[in-house]
């Protein structure tokens, strides 16, 4: 009996891991999207359900002004959204979509995946026209690594995504501020993918406390 169960362990363990590092993106360091189609093509290889932010009506509770303003920090889908100023859900363009405006905040918008994430993409904007047509958006990650790309002002967007091997809790998006410290991000259409659920995991540490439990008790014997 000690040989079958052995095996079966061994069989039960490798076959998990076979599973998830297979289904793992491999991308190196991260791959920079421009397009959301590749985008969206480069996150269906990546295990997990990605989450999708987009503004739209219901709002979320607690909303001042007519129910578009909101102290920081503010939650919506399981992603939370910080600010220095007010956080705005508010439409900039003629027809009638919702965005989130973070409006005089002093600070980059920060959003915060509440997990780890192995992907983001979203429509990037900044409240700045008149004044500008473009400017140097800066997206940077909480492991350190900084991205930036020029984007253009409302009503206008650009998408930007990012899917990386190495997971990220969050990122700050600055617009680099209209005038002095004052920014005025605007952010939509907002993909998350985080790191898959434990279980996968919790299936890999099982099979290794098995093996383990089993090497012990056999060399007890």
């Amino acid at each position: 009996m000690k040989a079958p169960f052995t095996r079966l362990v061994v069989a039960a363990w490798m076959t998990a891991f076979y599973l998830w590092h297979s289904s793992g993106p491999c991308l190196g360091q991260g791959t920079i999207y421009r397009d959301r189609s590749a985008f969206e093509a480069a996150i269906s290889a990546i295990t997990g359900s990605p989450t999708d932010v987009n503004f739209q009506p219901p709002l979320p509770p607690g909303g001042i002004d007519g129910g578009v303003r909101y102290f920081s920090p503010l939650t919506v889908s399981g992603i939370t959204f910080h600010s220095g100023g007010a956080l705005y859900i508010r439409s900039i363009s003629a027809d009638d979509n919702l965005v989130l405006n973070s409006y005089d905040s002093l600070t980059p918008l920060l959003v915060g995946m509440n997990e780890p994430a192995l992907a983001f993409g979203a429509d990037f904007s900044s409240y700045l026209s008149p004044f500008y047509t473009s400017f140097l958006a800066t997206v940077t990650l909480n492991d350190g690594r900084v991205f930036t790309f020029t984007a253009p002002a409302d009503p206008n967007f650009t998408f930007w995504g990012i899917v990386t091997t190495q997971p990220f809790t969050s990122l700050t998006f600055s617009d680099g501020g209209l005038t002095g410290p004052f920014h005025e991000e605007i952010l939509d259409n907002i993909t998350v993918v985080r790191v898959p659920e434990p279980g996968m995991f919790a299936l890999l540490s099982l099979g290794a406390l098995l093996l383990s439990w089993r090497w012990r008790r056999n060399r007890s014997l």
